[in-house]
């Protein structure tokens, strides 16, 4: 009980982030980075970490443009372990750009087995076609 309080409110649980080589892409261009996976103060039972691309309106409005990876788990991570997974994506070639209406963002979720979730938000600049060329 003790172990999943201190969780809901963040204190010693387990992380992740999504770390990228490059946040300034156009379309169709590889996203590439890494996922870092920190342990906390105790061992913890890892399900599964998921990716999704979504597209934010205005900042209002959110819709999951692509789900970009799930990687299947059945791990335990120990207190203070670290570990790191490679990621890469490549973006759609019809994706709009980002503007100051639409931007994009990386949405990754690390999710134990009694079912708590860290998450991660990582900005994603589309660049326009315009933008490349000057």
């Amino acid at each position: 009980m003790i172990k999943k309080v201190m969780s809901y409110f963040n204190i010693g649980s387990p992380h992740v982030d999504l770390v990228l080589d490059n946040n300034e892409l156009k379309p169709g261009d590889k996203v590439t980075g890494s996922f870092h996976v920190e342990g906390g103060w105790a061992k913890q039972h890892i399900k599964r970490l998921e990716c999704d691309l979504v597209k934010e309106f205005q900042g209002d409005v959110i819709e999951t443009v692509d789900a970009v990876t799930t990687i299947l788990m059945s791990k335990s991570i120990d207190a203070n372990d670290k570990e790191e997974y490679p990621f890469c994506y490549q973006l759609p070639k019809d994706i709009d750009p980002s503007t100051e209406y639409i931007s994009y963002r990386l949405n990754t979720r690390l999710i134990f087995q009694d079912d708590i979730i860290r998450n991660d938000h990582d900005e994603i600049i589309v660049l326009s076609y315009k933008s490349m060329k000057a």
